[in-house]
């Protein structure tokens, strides 16, 4: 089953792009990779498909769309969106804002599932808009420039907004973006042309905000501002700027600002990150301890997946890198929003990514809603920003091609237990029963038809749909699957109203392995001394050799090894020094190769190679142009085959594992060996630990072949229809479920000779 989606016809129209103003902020990929609107009418889901229904496809876990307006239903003029905000009125009522390229439209979602646009605000053109809102103010700037436009909701509810004189004072007139610190009443207008910080006081009256002060050290194109009421900041009003020098692209980081005195701004520290590109946005958690950051092109420019940094702000002067967190995809990060304990993530072409940050430095992705149905590409189309900080948790997005989206985060849901636990390895013959527990959470409703494990077998998946059991009890069956694969497994299910649930969510699995049984031939986890052999006579890295040690953590290198406690010790390239430079004991001036001792897979039936590794080349001079190659020998290292080259900067330990007669015979004399390299000047660090041999055993008999003659055909099928119905311990009960039926037919016909 794919994940349900929204999917009505209407006929999207393609717009030509209306020339954005010279003042506009030319660099932002946005503009080079423009896409056109999608053209429809409002969708919401209290009034069901009253306006021609929605007009796309979209999938998600956890998020249900409540209420949908595409770019040209805010104004049929408009060619993208941009950012939003919300604003709650006195009588509680609530606002959504959002920017597009013609203005600012302003829609009530009191009741989130039949939202109504109130009005459009006209306002230069451009692809950037930025919105905020200050007590019953209402402030909207752009690339396009016009200052800072003034709007007054005091007489929203009645459907009055007031337009007021825009704000001119304080230079250039275009801006990328604002905050405003709402206990203090200041407005920091950032960007704009080459602009850094620009400062105003909102409260002599807060109809003509008054500029104060600016901040030009550096370009800031986003931030976040916050007043500190305790700890050694307390009565202290501090800024974080993104930006670097040349519109920042160079140096690229988060300026720590303390602007508690508007005459006499002070720059903290400023705090940068490993393979930064351009550090666009952060917002920090609720106790001002951590920051999280997201950088707009280090996809672009290093390949990196949809990469968020985590920074420890306890100490403002010394900040320092606390972690990453990531959705696995190759999704642009972009705005990204704290509210308690949850991290609410904009990513481009994969919409809305929710992480629980109750542990700071280890986010957990926890819900999602994709925008952009095409694809998961990195590239700059799709949602540009969200707003989650109503009082009722409804929840805003901001999409440049489809507009505005409302939804409701996790409240209803459906959640998923297995009575048997998870199965790590799964019969090949199949016939292999999986039970789940589905629990309905909130007002969700399960739609029985929909309950569905998915598998996926060498990048196909393959979808088997769960019979019920009684109660919340559902059943999947598993089909024949072939030995010595490993297989993930997603449990997915619908709500009655069109939400989808998943464990885990897209596009991660569960894993586990079609095979009988794991023999283990050798398994190394590098506590101890078993021969591996760190010389070879044309190696010749002047420093960074292989050493078994308990790593010292760098930028590039690990802290730890990757065995589980009590394990300390690894291979790694080098030992530096605790507190030492990024490159004091790296890869440098050619080769260093770590060869096993000899390894027996001689015995195995389907003979594989796992282990886990570390490798970092994204630092230091020339970075990204060197890799470390892995490569198997069964002839004792008379030669060898390569298994992979690998270049990527993860951070983190990753496991391989490679079926070895896809690369050379399983023999008796087996070794395996990694070269590391550096020809270049880069930073170059690699690791490598638990290594094993095993072997997956597997299943000689073929479920449906009742009469053993090695093949299923018409005689098998013939017994089968013969014990067709309830038939508790007949051999054609495939399924193992007490009756022959259409199941057991399906695993019979799947083996067909």
């Amino acid at each position: 089953m794919k994940a349900r989606s929204f999917a009505l016809a209407v006929a999207s129209t393609v717009l030509a792009i209306t020339a954005s103003s010279a003042l506009a902020h030319e660099d932002d990929p946005k503009a080079k990779h423009w896409e056109p609107p999608f053209v429809g009418p409002p969708w919401r889901a209290a009034i069901e498909g009253a306006e021609g229904g929605v007009a796309a496809s979209f999938t998600f876990d956890g998020v249900q769309l409540l209420s949908w307006f595409p770019v040209t239903s805010i104004h049929p003029n408009a060619t993208s969106g941009n950012d939003c905000w919300g604003y709650v009125s006195p009588s509680g009522r609530e606002y959504a804002i959002i920017g597009v390229s013609n203005g600012t439209g302003i829609v009530e979602i009191t009741n989130p599932a039949a939202a109504q646009l109130i009005t459009f605000l006209p306002g230069p053109e451009s692809l950037w808009r930025n919105v905020k809102t200050y007590q019953h103010w209402l402030y909207a700037v752009s690339e396009g420039g016009g200052g800072i436009q003034v709007f007054d909701l005091a007489q929203i509810d009645n459907g009055i907004v007031t337009t007021l004189p825009s704000v001119t004072t304080g230079g250039n007139l275009a801006t990328h973006t604002m905050i405003i610190n709402e206990q203090t009443g200041y407005l920091y207008r950032m960007g704009g042309g080459s602009n850094g910080l620009r400062i105003y006081n909102l409260n002599p009256n807060p109809a003509q905000p008054n500029f104060l002060a600016s901040w030009s050290s550096r370009y800031v194109h986003d931030g976040c501002v916050f007043s500190y009421t305790s700890g050694p900041y307390a009565g202290k009003e501090i800024f974080f700027a993104c930006g670097g020098m040349n519109g920042g692209y160079q140096n690229t980081g988060v300026s720590i600002i303390d602007v508690t005195n508007k005459a006499s701004l002070t720059t903290m520290s400023t705090f940068y990150y490993p393979n930064a590109a351009f550090c666009h946005q952060l917002w920090l958690t609720e106790d001002l301890q951590y920051g999280y950051i997201n950088d707009e092109i280090d996809e672009q420019n290093s390949g990196i997946y949809s990469l968020g940094r985590i920074v420890d702000l306890s100490n403002l002067s010394a900040p320092t890198l606390a972690g990453t967190y990531s959705t696995g995809l190759q999704t642009v990060d972009h705005n990204e929003y704290v509210r308690g304990n949850l991290l609410y993530c904009s990513n481009y072409k994969s919409g809305l990514r929710v992480f629980d940050i109750t542990n700071r430095v280890n986010p957990v992705q926890v819900a999602w809603f994709d925008t952009y149905p095409a694809d998961n590409s990195a590239g700059y189309a799709g949602l540009w920003s969200n707003y989650p900080f109503f009082p009722s948790g409804t929840v805003l997005g901001s999409d440049i091609q489809r507009g505005l989206f409302i939804w409701d985060v996790g409240n209803d849901t459906l959640e998923f237990a297995y009575p048997d636990g998870l199965p790590t390895m799964l019969a090949p013959s199949g016939g292999q029963a999986v039970k789940v527990e589905i629990t309905e959470l909130g007002d969700a409703e399960l739609d029985p038809s929909t309950p569905t494990l998915v598998l996926e077998v060498d990048g196909a998946t393959i979808e088997v749909a769960m019979t019920p059991l009684g109660g919340s009890l559902w059943q999947a069956i598993t089909p024949p699957l072939p030995c010595g694969e490993e297989v993930g497994l997603r449990f997915e299910a619908s709500t009655t109203t069109g939400g989808v649930a998943m464990d885990p969510a897209a596009p991660s699995f569960y894993i586990a392995s079609a095979t009988l049984g794991i023999e283990e031939a050798w398994i190394d986890s590098m506590e101890s001394s078993t021969g591996w052999s760190t010389i070879v006579p044309d190696d010749n890295a002047l420093t960074g050799r292989w050493t078994r040690v308990d790593p010292i953590g760098t930028a590039a290198q690990p802290e730890n090894d990757h065995t589980p406690a009590p394990g300390l010790l690894c291979f790694v390239t080098g030992q530096g020094s605790v507190g030492g430079s990024l490159g004091e004991a790296d890869v440098d001036g050619g080769k260093t190769t770590l060869t096993s001792p000899l390894l027996n897979a001689s015995s195995l039936e389907q003979a594989w190679i796992e282990y886990w590794r570390w490798y970092s080349n994204d630092t230091g001079s020339n970075a990204n142009t060197n890799s470390m190659l892995v490569q198997i020998s069964n002839n004792d290292g008379a030669s060898w085959t390569t298994i992979e080259t690998v270049t990527e900067n993860l951070g983190v330990w990753e496991r391989k594992a490679w079926r070895i007669d896809d690369f050379v015979a399983p023999s008796a004399t087996m070794r395996i060996r990694f070269v590391a390299s550096d020809v270049t000047g880069a930073v170059v660090e690699a690791g490598v630990d638990d290594v094993r041999i095993f072997g997956y055993l597997c299943d000689d008999a073929l479920p449906g072949d009742f009469n053993g003659d090695g093949v299923v055909d018409g005689s098998d099928l013939g017994t089968l229809l013969g014990e067709w119905g309830p038939c508790p311990g007949c051999a054609a009960d495939l399924d193992g479920n007490g009756e022959v039926d259409g199941s057991d037919l399906g695993v019979l016909l799947g083996n067909w000779s």
